[in-house]
């Protein structure tokens, strides 16, 4: 039997209409896509600058130091301290010698469980915020330590913690502690992107 005309002028018809709106599904599809992306790695970018105001701030670069550690607002240490096979001073000159558990109202020094300097390997005095950022991204170069692990550290190490309320007169880390998580949070999820580093020009 012979299909009308007017049947597969219809069926011409539906056919094509139904390629179009594939075709336009997938043009939306693809111009969604880098939008969001774009927007994923946006707020990553922005989280990362919360984060490296922390690491930057005297509360945490005091004691990411290469050799000897910082006081106060990045004074010397006085008496002179270096860093030590263990982190925790050389010689007869440790760090136990004048720091506890909590800070010394007598004397002053502040204090705080596992007081001591940071591993050699988180080392990121002198460096710029896209090398900071390099560093706690390389495994192999910060001591085996993925972004998780630091934002574990950050959360709960009281001498992580110590930075919020560090006693005397001393300034606390002027981001809020429930900022920082929230932005480290950020920064995972979008896939931990660094800034590009800026030129010296």
């Amino acid at each position: 039997m012979k299909t009308r005309p007017e049947v597969l002028i219809l069926r011409t018809i539906t056919v094509g209409a139904v390629l179009f709106l594939t075709l336009a599904g997938c043009n939306q599809r693809q111009e969604t896509t880098p939008k969001q992306a774009s927007s994923v790695d946006s707020e990553g970018h922005q989280s990362w600058e919360t984060i490296v105001e922390v690491l930057l701030h005297p509360r945490c670069l005091n004691c990411h130091q290469l050799e000897m550690p910082l006081i106060n607002e990045g004074s010397p240490h006085i008496p002179r301290v270096e860093r030590g096979a263990d982190n925790m001073g050389a010689g007869t000159m440790r760090c136990i010698n004048c720091h506890s558990n909590k800070n010394n109202p007598v004397t002053g020094a502040p204090g705080a469980s596992g007081w001591e300097m940071a591993p050699i390997t988180l080392n990121w005095s002198q460096m710029s915020s896209a090398q900071i950022c390099k560093l706690l991204t390389t495994p192999q170069d910060n001591g085996d330590r993925s972004p998780e692990s630091q934002l574990q550290f950050v959360s709960e190490t009281p001498l992580a913690l110590w930075g919020w309320s560090p006693g005397d007169k001393r300034q606390p880390v002027t981001i809020s502690h429930a900022k920082l998580i929230e932005a480290m949070k950020e920064w995972i999820a979008a896939g931990t992107p660094c800034p590009p580093e800026r030129s010296s020009d």
